[in-house]
């Protein structure tokens, strides 16, 4: 029998065991390996389970009543070559065997992709569970993986689907939702080495950091990273970088002075990317007032000091950023040619980004229109055609629109030019030249 399925069937049986350590934190762990148990009874291969199996007892490995019990049962199981790594367990650091390489998974009968998020958060720890392993409160730079499902049968492209009352739809269904189904945390060399021995296993030797907007959970931004890397056909690693939005639309000024706070966290992040994990490129999203930590980040990027070896900076996205339009050209022409290249898309239609001039007093350099942000270095495209949605403030269109992420993917895996992409027409002249998005 494969180790997969011993592995698999021994934590079926030491379950109640595991259930008394546990007590009400076990529930959530115990339909885990339900789902599990159902997926190998239906033959599925057993290569296929063993990352959500790894990402499961990297939790385990950190619940402090289980942690001594689960790692002798790894020992006892472990194959004789498996790499060893380092797990932070609650505050505890001890060598355990971590057998198999974090990689996205494909399950072929339904369609749902697993993809593995690996993270660096500034927010404070919540409780156990997926949904609240983060809160809105400054913590410390910390890192782990979170683990996403995203169904690909019956979704479409760029839709963030959760469980909807209209729809009688009570619990999330990996088959039409996306899900945050797990995060562990792990110490920073663990992250490293992981994150490297994956990406050395990738197609792609590249990483795809994103960084979310204002008014945003851990969750969504987890569930929204896994999203973009799928409807991306995104070949590398995906990154996440989860700064501590309060995720309350009434704490947009608590936001604003926490994005700032969090800029050097994200610096830290963005080096590490560049110079440790042995990346070829490194491309970033970054979304609404995501975009100030990136924007002061590159300001700075000429003074690092990288090894040498160090990954490239490729594609940059500046998506609806929610920045002084004056400022972002500023800096602008601090940072020109730090990366392969420099996109920023506009819409004289976001709602978000109107009330943001309303209540700052200058427009904001994800506009459109007359106050269109146009400077040297960078590619502006007006997608004001296409952010045709009925609802909302019209603010996330980067991630859900198809003619976006087709230009994105045509930006990222294609590494196409503006005059290259089918979706985009030239429009101003000679002095003022931009983008549009066909309609």
């Amino acid at each position: 029998m494969p180790d997969t399925l011993r592995l698999l069937l021994a934590l079926l049986e030491l379950g109640p065991r595991l259930k008394d350590l546990l007590g009400d934190r076990w529930p959530p762990y115990a339909d885990e390996l339900q789902e599990l148990a159902g997926r190998a009874g239906r033959g599925e291969d057993p290569a296929r389970l063993r990352p959500s199996l790894d990402l499961l007892l990297v939790r385990l490995l950190a619940e402090a009543p289980a942690t001594e019990f689960v790692a002798h049962l790894m020992e006892d199981m472990a194959a004789p070559t498996a790499a060893t790594e380092i797990v932070t367990r609650r505050g505890r650091i001890s060598p355990l065997v971590v057998p198999e390489i974090v990689r996205p998974t494909t399950d072929e009968a339904t369609g749902v992709v697993t993809i593995p998020v690996f993270y660096g958060t500034d927010r404070a720890r919540g409780d156990d569970t997926p949904s609240h392993y983060f809160g809105g409160v400054r913590g410390t730079l910390s890192f782990g993986i979170a683990e996403v499902s995203v169904p690909t049968h019956g979704r479409d492209l760029g839709e963030l689907t959760s469980p909807s009352w209209w729809h009688l739809e009570f619990s999330a269904n990996p088959e039409k939702h996306v899900i945050l189904k797990s995060v562990g945390a792990l110490d920073r060399d663990t992250f490293v080495t992981g994150l490297k021995d994956s990406l050395a296993a990738a197609d792609l030797h590249d990483v795809l950091i994103f960084v979310h907007g204002y008014n945003v959970t851990f969750e969504d931004a987890a569930r929204r990273a896994g999203q973009l890397a799928v409807d991306l056909k995104f070949a590398g690693r995906t990154l996440l970088y989860s700064w501590a939005s309060a995720a309350d639309t009434k704490k947009y000024t608590v936001d604003e002075s926490t994005i700032d706070w969090s800029r050097d966290h994200f610096e830290a992040f963005l080096q590490l990317a560049l110079g440790e994990i042995g990346a070829g490129k490194v491309h970033v999203i970054a979304h609404s007032m995501g975009n100030r930590a990136v924007i002061n980040t590159l300001e700075r990027v000429t003074s690092w000091q990288l090894p040498s070896g160090a990954a490239k900076l490729g594609q940059i996205i500046f998506a609806a950023p929610d920045i002084d339009r004056d400022r972002f050209v500023q800096l602008a022409a601090k940072f020109k040619g730090c990366a392969a290249r420099v996109t920023l898309y506009a819409s004289s239609r976001d709602v978000a980004l109107l009330a943001s001039k309303f209540v700052h007093g200058y427009p904001r350099a994800g506009e459109a229109g007359d106050a269109l942000t146009v400077v040297d270095g960078v590619d502006t495209i007006d997608a004001s055609l296409v952010d045709t949605s009925l609802v909302g403030l019209r603010h996330s269109y980067f991630g859900e629109k198809r003619s976006i992420l087709n230009d994105m993917f045509n930006l990222i895996v294609q590494q196409l030019a503006p005059d290259q992409r089918f979706d985009l027409q030239a429009a101003g002249d000679a002095l003022r030249k931009y983008w549009s998005c066909r309609a």
